[in-house]
């Protein structure tokens, strides 16, 4: 048939119309429901802070900012969340550059399993890590405090993981270090090899040529690390909750999750909290991007050379070293983390029977275990789904639509990152009971939500870097060749985007299993998963039937690893 034929152009006309109609409808659609999804949390978090009971009626009112600021833990709390956070973000940083450096830019014996270690650390559960080091550094049962008593003939313990110092080291134990060598490691080794040649040609020693010259091209790499750094630490919530409740040690998130669960219950007061924290992450925000705005941080062009660089007779020592660190992180505290679960009594190593097998027997056999373990399959499996779709759909509509509107998108896309776990939960639970949809207060579903949308930033920015490199002109040969935008999309675009997909499925899963900040207001004992069931374990003082719980989501998180390093592997660099 000739396309110069009216009747043809008329139906081809026709059938574009329908489909720029129904993209049109789609695009709509989306961008309402994404928007609603990110911004209702947000304005609620506003809105409930000049919410009050007056009578037994809603009123617009400033008594929640009153009261908040004549709470007298209020400057104490946001004191320790600022000095804890910052604290163990210098710390780490420095710390982390050096062993990414390490992993990517040298030939350290067995960087690739130290690599992988990192990994693990950082998809362990927080509890469970600090757990772990609880048995070691209990000041009345652990087993460091123990050994140096008894050799140095102290008095008391000198060590105590109930204490600032104490969550600090729990912060570098976790994630802090661990969550950056993984965003470093990869621009380490992505990084043009020929500028610190230059630099080493020119008679500068490897450690100058690292401050002088890998350093500033890699600063945007690193000031967005570090200020996730800082967003995550500011919304830690199980460490502090656990290691400052003996000594009060309370930080913003701790103080919100008071405000909510203990009389007199003040939802303004935890909101008008909330809102500080938030303006803190959103002024970050604007600081990384303006010192990102300017400069040239190329290092990575056509003329792009990969190297590792020799350590001589340091690559073993370093080596050594690294991975003794890597240890500390995975192994020592699973394996005390097993020990405890083993023991009769926690930390107590003078019993006749010290070992036995009674509170794997007893957790397990609980019927709570097994309704928990279902809980947090569904949560986790319904989440990861959550993610990925959403994720895959909002990434494609900001890379690929030329509509309006795809800037809110973007922006919309930022805003769960930074709105903190507890403080998440609580807006969720307020949009429940002021909606009116009472049957999804203490559902799976909004447990799903909430967590899901906790993986959203994430899994927008790694599908969406993953769709700019594939060129636009394979889904229009398929439109030439007769296929649809939405086969195109099934058939092109989602196979090669598939390794993405499922890392971002497989992330979104292990932090549903080991969540406990956005599930702390919404969880109930029909949905408690297992995260929630170690967690109330530990505040009845069953650290025994605890540990159990951790080992089986450490488990449930090193296959989680194991999975997305296989996904996320890339060729080693060559040495020259």
């Amino acid at each position: 048939m000739s396309i110069t034929n009216p009747v043809a152009l008329r139906q081809t006309s026709s059938r574009q119309a329908r489909y720029l109609t129904l993209e049109g409808v789609l695009y709509g659609v989306l961008l309402v429901g994404f928007l609603g999804l990110t911004l209702l949390p947000l304005l609620a978090v506003i809105q409930g802070s000049f919410e009050s009971q007056i009578e037994g009626a809603q009123a617009f009112t400033l008594q929640g900012w009153q009261a908040l600021f004549n709470e007298p833990r209020i400057l104490t709390a946001l004191g320790n969340t600022l000095g804890l956070t910052l604290t163990s973000q210098l710390i780490a940083l420095p710390v982390s550059i050096g062993l990414a450096w390490l992993l990517g830019r040298t030939d350290l014996p067995g960087r690739s399993w130290l690599e992988f270690a990192f990994w693990v650390s950082f998809f362990l559960p927080a509890l469970a890590v600090v757990q772990g080091w609880t048995l070691v550094l209990d000041p009345n049962n652990g087993l460091l405090n123990r050994w140096l008593m008894q050799t140095f003939g102290l008095s008391q313990a000198p060590l105590d993981i109930y204490s600032w110092g104490g969550i600090i080291f729990a912060h570098l134990a976790t994630t802090a270090v661990s969550a950056k060598v993984m965003m470093l490691t990869p621009a380490f080794k992505s990084m043009d090899a020929r500028y610190e040649e230059a630099a080493l040609v020119a008679g500068d020693s490897r450690f100058k040529a690292l401050c002088m010259v890998t350093l500033p091209l890699l600063k945007p790499a690193l000031i967005v690390t570090a200020i996730m750094g800082v967003i995550r630490g500011l919304e830690s919530f199980e460490i502090e909750l656990v290691l400052g409740a003996p000594k009060r040690i309370d930080v913003y998130s701790t103080l919100i999750y008071d405000l909510t669960r203990y009389d007199p219950i003040n939802f303004a007061s935890a909101f008008a909290l909330g809102i500080l924290i938030v303006a803190i992450m959103g002024l970050l925000a604007i600081a990384s991007r303006r010192s990102t705005r300017q400069g040239h941080h190329v290092t990575v062009s056509g003329q792009a050379k990969t190297a590792v660089m020799s350590l001589g007779k340091w690559r073993w020592p370093l080596g050594i070293l690294v991975g003794l660190f890597a240890l500390l992180l995975t192994v020592v505290p699973l394996a005390f983390l097993v020990t405890s679960s083993l023991m009769r009594r926690f930390g107590f190593f003078n019993l006749d029977k010290v070992w036995t097998l009674e509170h794997w027997q007893s957790v397990v056999g609980d019927p709570i275990f097994m309704h928990s373990v279902i809980n947090t399959l569904t949560i986790a499996l319904g989440s990861a789904a959550f993610a990925a779709t959403l994720s895959l759909v909002v990434a494609y509509t900001i890379v690929r639509s030329r509509r309006a509107g795809r800037a809110l998108l973007e922006f919309a896309a930022w805003i769960p990152f930074s709105i903190p776990g507890v403080l998440a939960s609580l807006a969720m639970l307020w949009l429940i009971l002021h909606s009116g949809i009472d049957w999804l207060y203490g559902s799976t579903l909004s447990l799903v939500i909430t967590v899901g949308l906790a993986s959203i930033t994430l899994g927008v920015q790694l599908i969406r870097s993953q769709l700019l490199q594939i060129n636009r002109e394979l889904e229009e040969a398929a439109w030439i060749s007769g296929a649809s935008a939405w086969k195109s999309v099934l058939s092109i675009v989602i196979p090669l985007c598939a390794r993405s997909i499922v890392v971002v499925a497989v992330m979104a899963f292990v932090t549903a299993a080991r969540d406990i900040s956005h599930l702390a207001l919404l969880g109930s004992s029909d949905n408690r998963p297992l995260s929630m069931l170690q967690l109330e374990y530990i505040a009845e003082g069953r650290n025994e039937a605890s540990a159990v719980i951790g080992v089986i989501i450490a488990l449930i998180a090193i296959c989680a690893a194991l999975i997305a390093r296989r996904l996320g592997y890339r060729p080693e660099t060559r040495q020259v």
